[in-house]
């Protein structure tokens, strides 16, 4: 079995525009800093974030156009020619079906399925990190 580092850090509050469901401030930095990448570049080729709401870096996927994101649609079923395709993937899911009916008006998040994409997409050795209130499973295949 692999070893899998599994962090916990002690934020402050959302950012002060409070997209709901948003990093908290300065978290997409440290994060992206501690696994070696310049936040200060643009990181579309290298990072991806589903759920992307708020965030400011990397290649950004959503389901709300408003958010502005790169690709506008469901973490859940990612297109078939992103598999190996990123160094990193960086995840920001609704932590019930409630947020998920009350952000993006659908019914059910399944973290099973939006995981395995998450590490379909992902190079291998790359890496994968979700944002969670509890302690989620390790992927399978990971």
């Amino acid at each position: 079995m692999n070893e899998v580092e599994n962090l916990v850090w002690i934020l402050p509050d959302s950012r002060p525009e409070h997209y709901p469901g948003s990093w908290p401030l300065e978290f997409e930095e440290k994060l992206l800093t501690l696994y070696g990448f310049d936040y200060h570049v643009d990181l579309k080729e290298d990072v991806v974030q589903l759920f992307s709401g708020g965030v400011q870096h990397g290649f950004k996927v959503d389901l709300k156009e408003d958010s502005h994101p790169d690709y506008h649609g469901d973490a859940h079923a990612l297109p078939e020619e992103w598999t190996n395709r990123w160094k990193m993937c960086i995840l920001d899911p609704p932590y019930t079906s409630n947020w998920s009916r009350v952000l993006y008006g659908v019914s059910e998040i399944l973290h099973s399925k939006y995981i395995a994409e998450a590490v379909r997409i992902v190079k291998p050795r790359g890496f994968i990190a979700c944002y969670h209130w509890a302690m989620t499973p390790t992927p399978d295949n990971c």
